[in-house]
């Protein structure tokens, strides 16, 4: 197995969190199974003790990993040094089938994780346990989620060979040297795509002025995946200031000062609290407003960063990209 220093950090946070949340899993089965908060019994009143510790274990340890999405990051773009022909994570993750799988479980588990921790900040706010069963139900499709992402992790650093050539990002994000469905995504006009980025988000925007919530936040569910589609075609050329330089990690690296983690950290927390906005209202029958306004903030920053990217090219050298 191809080990880095960063690899090996990474290995052993997956692997205590994976402790964790398989405590958190035994208990979860015992609550569905037996959990009645209208028993008065010895055997109830235990339960109710070891789901309040174990939530506290079960959150400290998906904090942690929300955390380590990021350090994900970075891993990977640390050890695009180690293999030819990548020059950023993009050429990395495509140096084995499993890296795309490994990529979106992990982005999927990012906001599964989150919605479980809203879940049980709820519960715990409640007198009568009322989201424990609903808790403990979602806290099986993170524990699934958790599982299938280690092992493939284990099995796409695994299959590294510092020794095998891989495609560069050029290569990557070139429709040319694409074919399916996938070129035809790269081949979209930068323009097109950031025309209906900029409708996505003003169309947000009047539905919160209008107090359309629920529109809002099916309007995310869109937004996230318009605004990474836009990053490729039409922003990222402006921050590299490069006409044919399409890439979602290089702009990770110090050359760019970092600046792919903060659009992702607000891309994600934007998006985020508009689902949760929709999580609680569909299933825990409570309305937050106070999502829809963090939703609307984290958005608002993600599309000011980006716009200032070609603004700013523009009135540096006075022709657009």
């Amino acid at each position: 197995m191809f080990l880095t220093p960063e690899i090996l950090t990474l290995f052993i946070a997956d692997t205590l969190i994976l402790l964790l949340v398989s405590i958190g899993f035994l208990v979860s089965i015992q609550i569905l199974l037996k959990f009645d908060y209208t028993q008065d019994t010895p055997a109830q009143y235990a339960l109710e003790k070891r789901a309040v510790l174990v939530s506290a274990l079960v959150r400290s340890a998906l904090f942690f990993k929300i955390a380590l999405f990021f350090f994900f990051l970075y891993t990977l773009d640390a050890v695009s040094g180690y293999i030819p022909g990548a020059m950023c994570a993009a050429g990395v993750v495509s140096a084995d089938p499993t890296g795309i799988t490994l990529m979106v479980l992990k982005s999927l588990g990012l906001y599964l994780f989150s919605l479980w921790i809203v879940a049980d900040k709820e519960d715990l706010k409640s007198k009568n346990y009322r989201y424990t069963k609903l808790k403990s139900a979602l806290f099986i499709a993170v524990f699934i989620t958790i599982t299938a992402e280690y092992a493939y992790e284990y099995l796409f650093f695994s299959s590294l060979e510092p020794s095998k050539v891989v495609s560069c990002c050029g290569a990557i994000f070139d429709p040319l040297k694409n074919s399916g469905f996938y070129s035809a995504l790269l081949s979209i006009s930068p323009w097109i795509a950031a025309a209906i980025f900029y409708a996505i988000f003003i169309s947000m925007a009047i539905s919160v002025l209008a107090r359309f919530y629920g529109l809002y936040a099916l309007l995310n569910l869109i937004f996230l995946p318009v605004a990474v589609l836009t990053l490729i075609l039409f922003f990222s050329p402006y921050i590299y200031e490069l006409p044919t330089h399409r890439c979602l990690f290089c702009f990770l690296q110090k050359e760019y000062a970092y600046a792919g983690y903060f659009i992702y950290m607000f891309l994600f927390l934007g998006t985020f609290f508009g689902f949760s906005y929709g999580f609680k209202k569909l299933l825990l029958k409570i309305e937050d407003r106070g999502d829809i306004k963090f939703s609307m903030l984290f958005n608002a920053l993600l599309v000011i960063i980006l716009t200032a990217y070609p603004l700013v090219y523009y009135v540096k050298n006075g022709v657009w990209l």
